[in-house]
């Protein structure tokens, strides 16, 4: 029996954000020699270096150009050996794909699909159209024809099982496994309460429609012309917002009196300093598939305004968390005003270091698990 996983679009862009960290996680915590990496390449699956492994996972635990140059090296076809998917094989396709990928899943005989096991992030382009480009449900309605078909998914979240099988498959069954992503990407877990923070709130993710930046800003405003020291920072790259939301951010970013900062593409030692140094960081999304910057926060110590519907935070409770719910401006500020004091700030803080958080490695030995079962 060989076990693969399927690396084809991480190979093509190998960064460390998004749905690519999903693979370059796995990556740097699958035990040596485990796993033989391979690529889709002109309608066939090529077998890559089994060292290529180890120089993802050593690219996301240092990064540095090195490392990409490495990986492309290694990844690239010129280093593949066709395979064939023998019975008793077992490929990992830890990510989402468009239609060219999709059709060679399709037209692959179907005992070969029953041999791959899908890691499913989310439907929301089918579930929550109006969050996303247009045409961009088209775009992925290759990738939902495969998962549909497939015998074996796992998923990020209950949440996004529920819809794989209520509105994908339009079944009141609940079959598969779900394999909570891991909360520590950004390093050592926080074992220290820093209480008395600074007046700064972070809000960590692309800005986009669902993220609801535009109601944020709408909240804060008053607030910040207002109160002495309140800043709110905007952590992440310019997404498809309408060009109003896009103007009024990059006007108060550029004003350095409106107390509202914008870093579209710090790395990972500049995000964990941003979060270390709030009081709370905001994720009041309107849908997600799992929401990892809510548990990333409370991994190094720092509490979260958050939405209701998200699901990493499912089971989580109220510790290190306060709830909007609805989501409003009124309600927002009202959380925003609840952390200016110390006292709640500092209870909330303390909360943070007491969760039972999922790790990278807890993933990885999930997936194993699961590829391993049968």
């Amino acid at each position: 029996m060989s076990l693969y996983i399927d690396l084809s679009e991480f190979l093509a862009v190998p960064m460390k954000t998004g749905i690519q960290r999903i693979s370059g996680e796995l990556c740097r915590y699958l035990p040596a020699g485990t796993v033989i990496p391979v690529r889709l390449d002109s309608g066939r699956f090529l077998a890559l270096p089994p060292a290529l492994i180890s120089v993802i996972g050593g690219y996301f635990r240092e990064g540095g150009e090195s490392g990409v140059e490495e990986i492309r090296r290694l990844g690239g076809p010129s280093c593949g050996t066709p395979i064939k998917i023998e019975p008793d094989d077992t490929v990992i396709v830890p990510e989402l794909f468009g239609e060219e990928r999709a059709k060679f899943f399709r037209e692959m005989p179907k005992p070969e699909l029953q041999r791959c096991r899908f890691i499913v992030y989310d439907l929301l382009p089918a579930t929550h159209p109006e969050y996303f480009p247009p045409g961009m449900p088209l775009g992925t309605f290759g990738y939902f024809q495969v998962i549909r078909q497939a015998s074996h998914c796992g998923f990020i979240s209950a949440y996004t099982r529920d819809m794989y099988y209520g509105r994908l498959k339009r079944t009141s069954d609940r079959g598969g496994v779900v394999l909570p992503l891991g909360s520590d990407a950004l390093g050592a877990r926080a074992t220290e309460v820093i209480v008395n923070r600074p007046l700064n709130f972070t809000v960590l993710g692309t800005i986009e429609p669902r993220k609801n930046h535009d109601l944020i800003l709408d909240a804060f405003e008053p607030l910040l012309r207002e109160i002495k020291g309140l800043t709110l920072s905007f952590i992440g790259k310019m997404g498809w917002v309408e060009t109003d939301l896009a103007v009024r951010v990059q006007a108060l970013a550029r004003d350095k009196s409106s107390g509202l900062r914008f870093h579209s593409a710090p790395g990972d030692n500049a995000i964990r300093g941003f979060i270390e140094q709030s009081r709370a960081t905001i994720y009041v999304s309107g849908a997600e598939g799992y929401g990892l910057p809510p548990v990333e926060s409370l991994w190094v110590g720092t509490p979260v305004i958050a939405s209701k519907a998200i699901p990493s935070l499912e089971g989580i409770g109220s510790s290190g968390v306060h709830q909007v719910d609805p989501v409003t401006v009124l309600n927002l500020r009202r959380a925003v005003l609840a952390f200016l004091d110390n006292a709640y700030a500092n209870q909330k803080t303390e909360e943070t270091v007491h969760l039972n958080l999922p790790t990278w490695q807890t993933f990885t030995e999930e997936v194993l698990r699961w590829c391993l079962a049968d």
